[in-house]
């Protein structure tokens, strides 16, 4: 019998599956829902939080794997275990919150785009603590939206062969998380930018979004976002449009000394006296300007010419 015939949870997201409650609770072939939250402050949101879900059948769990990228893919984990529906909630409510700097900091550990970012972080195996009385956690892992289309490939995360949890690991989630972990939730809020990126360049760029090759499209928004960070950007807006200004005018539009932003300051000598970050919004604002088109095209023609 495999692992995916011994699923015997299913953890639902409920902001990634909206409506969840009246969706499950009209299903036949549930034997218990459980939505986690109930237990916990963020009560009155328990719909979009983790819900604890007990197939009486293997109906679900079939949809699910039969989906390919789809809803329930991007929303729902296979859990096998042999512990109670209970038990094992008692074990996951430990990760509601997490402590991070001293601070309170919810955790959406049933989203499977941060599950499988945050599992993954542990390396080839998951410690007792965190997985208690889970045998394994089976979660899907989907192209992201930068790059070409494919069908997800399922994970299946264990916990370590040499240990077993004791019964305080059985209730109690870790106190705290380490580095590996805290960076594997940078590399969610990363993603989900990028993912927000590509998906507005896919709309509102299409024509230069078209002319990276799909398979680089991943490491130029990574470097791109180095860059920036590099340069200065500090919010999700100024990053925004440095990666614009980088697709319109190229990686080196704003150090090259014949590139836009040289041009634009040259114009006017104070603008390169504004602090940094507002340099960043009136230069976008030129380039969005009629001269700052034109200029744009100029700079189209004149690289046609030395093809």
């Amino acid at each position: 019998m495999s692992e995916l015939d011994r699923a015997m949870h299913v953890l639902v997201d409920g902001v990634r599956y909206p409506d969840a409650l009246r969706r499950l609770y009209a299903r036949d072939d549930l034997a218990e829902i459980v939505p986690l939250y109930l237990l916990t402050r963020f009560k009155d949101v328990a719909a979009e939080g983790p819900i604890l879900v007990v197939p009486r059948e293997r109906h679900l769990v079939d949809e699910i794997l039969a989906e390919g990228d789809g809803e329930r893919t991007r929303a729902m984990s296979l859990i096998s275990s042999t512990a109670s529906t209970e038990e094992l909630g008692d074990h996951l409510l430990g990760f509601v919150e997490i402590e991070v700097g001293g601070a309170q900091r919810l955790l959406r550990f049933a989203d499977p785009l941060v599950l499988r970012h945050w599992l993954a972080s542990y390396g080839g195996s998951v410690p007792a603590d965190v997985m208690g009385p889970i045998d394994t956690w089976r979660v899907a892992q989907w192209a992201p939206a930068w790059a070409k289309h494919e069908n997800p490939v399922w994970r299946t995360f264990g916990g370590e062969a040499s240990q077993s949890p004791s019964d305080d690991q059985l209730s109690h989630s870790p106190a705290f998380f380490a580095a590996p972990q805290l960076d594997a939730l940078d590399a969610v809020a990363r993603w989900q930018f990028k993912e927000r990126l590509a998906e507005y360049f896919e709309r509102h760029a299409g024509e230069a979004w078209s002319g990276l090759a799909i398979g680089q499209r991943g490491d130029w928004m990574e470097s791109r976002l180095d860059e920036a960070l590099a340069w200065g950007a500090q919010t999700e807006r100024q990053l925004a449009i440095w990666m614009e200004l980088s697709l319109r005018w190229g990686a080196g539009f704003m150090t090259t000394p014949t590139g836009p932003y040289a041009l634009w300051v040259a114009q006017d000598a104070s603008r390169g006296r504004l602090p940094q970050q507002q340099q960043l919004y009136e230069f976008d604002a030129w380039c969005r300007s009629a001269e700052g088109i034109q200029e744009a095209n100029n700079e189209t023609t004149r690289k046609s010419h030395h093809v």
